[in-house]
């Protein structure tokens, strides 16, 4: 596909964070999510929030898509990005078979029963169905699980059906919540979890990230069909590079330098170059070792060859909305390049900073016409993704 092919866009854009949902702010009681809570309950899974904050996203990005439809009758797909669908909920179940006090008389809860519910529910499928069953989308569905990568894994293979010609609509969807500390205790373990209350990426002070509540939806279409029905896209998605490093689980492999190759990839793919480029989105999980293997890969694949390049990096706004991440920080880059206007990266100082392009630290103001974002996963993957503005 050359870099001026646009078949593939995005017209509607769902976001659920601490920051604002929709095109309204954040209030303690997230506005929208009872009813799909509700619809969750119904459906024996009542506390499963990642899942209500997805179906959420996903009901406001088709309603920022203007996208009408049959629901009995329609080929509209989704494509789910998933760190850990049900887990959370099954451990904070087995915490209460463990601290429960045995009932008086009718000794312990029966084991099987107990769980049972908790442990179906944690395949992925239930989590493509339910969400199905909620929107009535009734086209090719599936779910990507490729860590804090999944996002960029999850849009690729909607445009993938969309280029196929077998579908002319997607919904690409990711979410994350944290009803326990199981999860925050192995990134603990692991230091990897900031040592106070700030992330600052590629700083050279960093000491980690801290995570976040939410979910976020992307609408993808042909831009045929977009045009047929007068839609106006955000951007279009040109194509991506994709690898995995086959090494360790929670180091990236440094002599390998496989983020180099997928940015190259990427750029080849979609018959762009450096120079081309005007926003690039860091996966900046605020790690030294993670975020310095990021900046050398770029510093590689760019070759100094990107000078009009900045870059920034989303998640000290929202936190590591792990799976989801890419999902969210795409969804926010797209926005920026609406308004060609650039949010600083929070807390990062830039005489701290070591990254081949300008980090941007105050907000700039400037055209926005091609987008690279990357992303990297525990277990080794590697993403990076490209968007033009249409």
């Amino acid at each position: 596909m050359g870099a001026r092919d646009a078949d593939v866009v995005i017209t509607g854009l769902g976001p659920v964070t601490s920051i604002g949902v929709g095109s309204m702010p954040s209030t303690p009681d997230v506005p929208g999510l009872g009813r799909h809570m509700d619809f969750l309950a119904g459906q024996g899974c009542g506390l499963y929030r990642d899942l209500g904050y997805s179906l959420l996203a996903m009901e406001r990005a088709l309603a920022d898509a203007g996208l009408e439809y049959d629901r009995r009758r329609n080929n509209i797909g989704m494509v789910q990005a998933f760190e850990a669908p049900g887990v959370e909920r099954t451990v904070s179940r087995l915490f209460e078979l463990i601290t429960a006090p045995t009932p008086p008389g009718n000794g312990p809860p029966a084991t099987y029963e107990f769980l049972a519910p908790c442990f179906y529910n944690i395949q992925p499928f239930v989590y493509v169905h339910l969400a199905g069953k909620a929107l009535a989308l009734h086209g090719f569905s599936t779910s990507v699980h490729n860590a804090c990568a999944s996002g960029a894994f999850a849009i690729d293979v909607a445009a993938q059906r969309i280029h196929s010609g077998q579908t002319d609509v997607m919904v690409v969807v990711g979410g994350e919540a944290f009803d326990t500390a199981v999860r925050l205790e192995w990134f603990r373990r692991l230091d990897l979890y900031a040592d106070d209350q700030y992330m600052r990426p590629f700083d050279a002070e960093s000491s980690g990230f801290y995570v976040g509540e939410g979910a976020a939806a992307l609408v993808m279409e042909s831009a045929a069909h977009a045009a047929k029905r007068g839609a106006t896209p955000y951007a279009a998605y040109l194509g991506g590079g994709f690898a995995h490093q086959g090494w360790k689980q929670a180091v990236p492999d440094v002599r390998s330098a496989r983020l180099r190759d997928v940015i190259v990839q990427a750029l080849s793919v979609t018959g762009l170059s450096a120079s081309d480029l005007d926003l690039i989105v860091p996966h900046g999980a605020s790690t030294l070792l993670g975020d310095g293997y990021e900046a050398s890969c770029l510093a590689q694949a760019l070759d100094k060859g990107a000078p009009k390049a900045v870059a920034t990096v989303f998640k000290p706004y929202v936190g590591h909305m792990l799976a989801a991440s890419g999902l969210i920080e795409t969804l926010c880059a797209l926005l920026a390049m609406k308004h060609d206007s650039i949010p600083a990266t929070l807390n990062s100082r830039a005489e701290h900073v070591q990254l081949a392009v300008p980090l941007v630290t105050k907000r700039l103001d400037q055209p926005i016409g091609t987008i690279l974002k990357l992303s990297n996963g525990f277990t080794g993957h590697d993403a990076a993704s490209i968007f033009a503005k249409v």
